[in-house]
C-alpha cells in the first residue's frame, strides 16, 4: 500500500481525514489485521512457514478446497470457525488436515486451544514439545507476520482471499481473477508482484466489515498468549555528543551584555529595547538551564525549544506590527502582567492558603502594581493581539519552525501521547504482548538532543537583534567562530 500525502488527507471541523477511512468505515481494533485477524489466520502461517511458500501455498490450497466443500456456508477459513463446526465434522476435517500435514505443524496452537475449550483439536495434534517451546513457536511466526505487508504475511492474506473466490462468496473481473490466479506461481521478487501483492491486501480487507469478528476466540488466544510469555524489552540509544556548550554559551552571553550595556548606558527608557533584550535574555537563561543541567537529550529539553522558538516568532511579531499601535511595547507588558494579576485574583478570592507552593502569590501581587495601581490593569484571557502562535508564526514567514518543531515540542508540553509514547514508555518485542509498551520507571529511555535546534533559534534571535541595532565587528566576528 502506498503511503497517502498529508495533501491527499481531507480536512474536515479540524480533523485530516485519510483518504482510506474517507470511503471506508475506520477499521476497529478488533478487525485490524494484527489484533483481530492473524490470531484465527495463524495455522495458515503455521503451515506455510513449515513446508516453505512453494509447498505451503499447495497444502493451504487443497485444505481450503476441502473445508469450502465440507462447510460451504462459511464465509473465511478463520480458525474459529473451524472450531466451532460441529463435532463430527470437525474431527473429519481435521484428520483431513493430518493427512495433508505433519502433527507437528499445528501443534504449537495446542498450547491456547485445549482440551477444556477445544478438545477435537487437541486429541488430534497432540505433542511433546513443551507448553515454552510451543508458545516459542507461535511468538516466531507471529513475528514474521505481525507487519500486514510482509511476504508471509501476504501469502496468508492471499489464502484467505482465494477461499472467499472459492466458495463463491466473493466475485471479481475476470482479468483480475486471472491476476490473483498468477500470484501463487511468481516469486515475489516477480516484478509483476508488484502490482498482485498490493491487490491481494486491499481485497482481503474488503470483507472484513461483512465478516464479524469472534470476541470470544479473540480474548482465549490473547489471554492464552499473553499469560505464557516473558517480556522482551528494548530502548532507543543515542550516542553521546561531544557539545562546545561553553564556547557558544560565552558567545551569546557577549552578544547580550553589549545590548544590555547599550540599553544601560544610551537608553535606559527605551521601551522597544528593553522588551526585545527582555525576551531575549529570558531565551538565553532557558539555553543556560539546558547547559548547565544537562537537559539535552530530555523532555525539558524540548520545553526549552519550544521557549525559544514562541520567543524568536513573539519578537519579530511585536517589530512587524509595531506601526498599526500606539505603543505595542507597553501593551506586551501590560498583557503579560495582566495574566499575573488573573492568577493572583483568583487565589486571592479563593481565600485558601497554599503554604510551601513554588508560587510566590505575594511577590507577583508586587509586581502587577510594579508601574500602576492594579486597579487599572485590564486582564486579557485571549492569546496576545488576538493571534495564536501559529497566526504569529504565518505572519512572521516563520510557519516551518512551527510546523517542524514547536507542534512537535507542545506535545511534550501538553502531555499528549505521542510525546509520552515516545519518552516515557518503554517497547516490548514480545507479539504475543501485542507489542505494548511499559512505564520506563529506570528513566532508561533517551531522546535526541535538542541543542542544535537551540542553537539555530538562539542564532536567529541574536541576528534579530543586529538587524535592529547593529553590532560591533569585534563581537559579531567573535560570536561567528
Amino acid at each position: 500500500m502506498n503511503h497517502s500525502k498529508l495533501s491527499d488527507h481531507k480536512f474536515d471541523k479540524g480533523k485530516f481525514i485519510t483518504p482510506w477511512n474517507e470511503f471506508l468505515n475506520e477499521i476497529g481494533r478488533e478487525n485490524s489485521w494484527f489484533y483481530g485477524r492473524l490470531p484465527e489466520y495463524l495455522w495458515l502461517a503455521l503451515i506455510i512457514d513449515f513446508y516453505g511458500r512453494k509447498e505451503g501455498l499447495i497444502k493451504c490450497y487443497n485444505i481450503i478446497k476441502k473445508l469450502a466443500e465440507k462447510k460451504p456456508d462459511l464465509f473465511s477459513p478463520k480458525f474459529s470457525n473451524i472450531l466451532d463446526l460441529d463435532y463430527d465434522v470437525q474431527n473429519k476435517m481435521f484428520e483431513y488436515i493430518l493427512s495433508i500435514i505433519d502433527v507437528r505443524v499445528l501443534a504449537p496452537l495446542t498450547a491456547i486451544f485445549t482440551y477444556s475449550n477445544s478438545p477435537s483439536f487437541a486429541a488430534k495434534f497432540q505433542t511433546e514439545l513443551s507448553i515454552e517451546e510451543r508458545i516459542e513457536l507461535i511468538n516466531s511466526i507471529m513475528k514474521k507476520t505481525s507487519d500486514h505487508q510482509t511476504n508471509l504475511s501476504t501469502d496468508v492474506r492471499f489464502v484467505a482471499l482465494y477461499y472467499n473466490l472459492l466458495s463463491g462468496k466473493l466475485h471479481i473481473p475476470k482479468e483480475t481473477l486471472q491476476l490473483l490466479l498468477d500470484y501463487p506461481n511468481l516469486s515475489h521478487e516477480d516484478e509483476k508482484m508488484r502490482t498482485i501483492r498490493p491487490l491481494v491486501r486491499s481485497m482481503e480487507i474488503v470483507p472484513v466489515e461483512i465478516d464479524p469478528y469472534n470476541e470470544g476466540y479473540l480474548d482465549i488466544f490473547w489471554e492464552s498468549v499473553s499469560r505464557m510469555s516473558d517480556c522482551e524489552l528494548f530502548y532507543i540509544e543515542h550516542a553521546e555528543e561531544v557539545l562546545e556548550t561553553k564556547e557558544y554559551i560565552d558567545q551569546v552571553k557577549t552578544v547580550l551584555q553589549y545590548y544590555k550595556d547599550l540599553l544601560v548606558s544610551i537608553s535606559p527608557l527605551d521601551d522597544k529595547m528593553m522588551v526585545l533584550l527582555g525576551i531575549a535574555t529570558y531565551s538565553y537563561k532557558r539555553l543556560l538551564e539546558l547547559v548547565e543541567h544537562a537537559l539535552f537529550n530530555t523532555i525539558s529539553g524540548r520545553s526549552i525549544v519550544r521557549v525559544l522558538i514562541e520567543d524568536f516568532i513573539m519578537m519579530k511579531y511585536l517589530i512587524q506590527n509595531e506601526s498599526t499601535h500606539n505603543n505595542i511595547w507597553t501593551e506586551y507588558q501590560y498583557y503579560g502582567i495582566g495574566q499575573y494579576k488573573l492568577i493572583v485574583e483568583r487565589y486571592l478570592q479563593s481565600g485558601k492558603t497554599l503554604a510551601n507552593s513554588h508560587v510566590s502569590y505575594d511577590y507577583m501581587d508586587f509586581l502587577v502594581n510594579e508601574y500602576k495601581n492594579k486597579e487599572f490593569i485590564d486582564m486579557d484571557t485571549t492569546y496576545f493581539n488576538k493571534q495564536n502562535v501559529r497566526g504569529k508564526a504565518i505572519s512572521v514567514d516563520e510557519k516551518d519552525l512551527f510546523d517542524f518543531f514547536y507542534d512537535y515540542d507542545s506535545a511534550f508540553e501538553h502531555g499528549l501521547w505521542g510525546a509520552i509514547r515516545e519518552s516515557s514508555m518503554i517497547k516490548c518485542n514480545t507479539p504475543s504482548h501485542q507489542y505494548h509498551c511499559v512505564p520506563d520507571i529506570e528513566n532508561n529511555q533517551k531522546m535526541k538532543s535538542v541543542w542544535n535546534d537551540c542553537v539555530h533559534v538562539m542564532n536567529k534571535t541574536l541576528e534579530l537583534l543586529e538587524e535592529i541595532y547593529g553590532i560591533p565587528s569585534s563581537i559579531k566576528r567573535s560570536n561567528e567562530r
